[in-house]
């Protein structure tokens, strides 16, 4: 039996450590979450934070002296630079950390996408205000972001009359390192990508249309509220979108395991936003590629960290199931109250529910893709009836907000 060494078991990790232990893995846990949900699955556990280097290696090491570890992997964790440092220190498989490093520092990446060739929108390095009213001037819309945040933290939409010294703060205070960049606002669908990539070729079998219908709304946040599988861009586009993330993993020098991507479509033209080298968060990789699709990039990611040769036809997509994916982003205030979980799953085509709030909770409303509070998942005979579907069941979950 392979020991398996997975960073991160928060209740988004869960269904895929579920699965991992199932397919006859031996699993190693690590989080620093004593009561995480997915050391239900671990044979052994690992206290410390994937976030923290410091704290995660020498715990990992310490543990692989008496226990040796096989592989190792992340899950619904954007820790794709720890991952390749103790896939290094310990000699097991993995990419490297050049390119995981990379892969967490979105200037460095624009940078070496621009180098090799590889579309992404026009951006540069923020260093100061004055630097980002001339960015404005010239693009009009743009995007203001941290360097090396997560989950849309620090980032927000911006044009020349908006307030870019709220926006230049909001994003240097969210950078770990201090460091902010903008990138000029291409409009068009934007869609989450989720690929294995074998012997240097991305296979793509889960594309999902991002759902930005209340852009608007959140504004000058980011925040998407869902998406929707399968695709309905062109045939001949998403093809297009399965090579750039193939260059795009080539120029970032990732020949191995898995990436996920989010790609825009402008005027006919697809652009790299992000490429990272790991799987999603958002119950994307453990719940809706596997429920459209019929394939488990879960379980790719896993043969790829314990070095198995895997075959390119084994991961091209079974199906086309439509699968909407709705996140519950209330307004800010109190919660009071919701009904039972029962009274959600039994609105039609309802395939997945879960909701990580308690009554007495204030929430802060949408700034960030932590802003949500529940997520669903249905289907239907159609996109639309998908939609309708996951729409009822939330509006089932009826939660009470008092507002502030």
């Amino acid at each position: 039996m392979k020991r398996l060494l997975v960073l991160g078991g928060s209740r988004q990790a869960a269904a895929g450590l579920k699965r991992l232990k199932a397919l006859g893995f031996e699993l190693v846990v690590c989080d620093m979450d004593k009561q995480a949900p997915g050391f239900e699955f671990a044979a052994h556990r690992i206290l410390a934070s994937v976030y923290h280097a410091d704290q995660c290696i020498p715990a990992v090491l310490e543990f692989h002296a008496h226990t040796p570890i096989d592989g190792v992997m992340c899950l619904a964790c954007d820790v794709p630079h720890i991952v390749a440092r103790i896939a290094e220190k310990l000699g097991l498989p993995g990419i490297p950390v050049t390119s995981a490093d990379l892969t967490v520092n979105k200037l460095a990446m624009k940078d070496c996408f621009t180098e090799c060739g590889v579309p992404v929108p026009p951006y540069q390095a923020i260093m100061s205000l004055d630097e980002l009213k001339v960015a404005a001037s010239e693009w009009g819309r743009l995007v203001v972001k941290p360097t090396d945040s997560r989950g849309s933290k620090g980032v927000s939409l911006m044009d020349a009359h908006g307030d870019l010294a709220w926006a230049y703060e909001h994003a240097r205070t969210n950078s770990p390192n201090g460091q902010v960049m903008a990138e000029k606002y291409l409009s068009g669908p934007q869609v989450s990508t989720e690929s294995v990539v074998i012997s240097g070729e991305a296979i793509t079998p889960a594309m999902s249309d991002r759902s930005y219908e209340l852009l608007e709304l959140y504004a000058p946040f980011i925040v998407e509220n869902g998406g929707d599988m399968p695709s309905v861009l062109p045939e001949k586009t998403k093809a297009e979108i399965a090579d750039l993330v193939t260059k795009g993993a080539a120029a970032l020098g990732i020949d191995r395991g898995v990436v996920k991507g989010d790609i825009v479509v402008h005027e006919g033209r697809a652009y790299i936003i992000e490429l990272a080298a790991r799987l999603s968060g958002g119950y994307f990789c453990t719940h809706q590629i596997p429920l459209s699709t019929g394939i488990d990039l879960v379980e790719a990611s896993a043969r790829t960290a314990l070095d198995e040769t895997l075959n390119p036809l084994d991961w091209q997509a079974k199906y086309n199931r439509h699968v909407t994916t709705r996140w519950l982003i209330p307004e800010s205030g109190t919660i009071k109250s919701f009904a039972p979980i029962a009274d959600v799953m039994a609105s039609p085509g309802v395939l997945a529910f879960d909701y990580w709030c308690e009554i007495g909770d204030k929430i802060g409303g949408a700034m960030n893709a932590a802003a949500s509070v529940a997520m669903v998942q249905a289907t239907g005979e159609t996109r639309r009836q998908a939609i309708e579907n996951a729409e009822r069941a939330l509006d089932a979950f009826a939660l009470n907000v008092e507002c502030v």
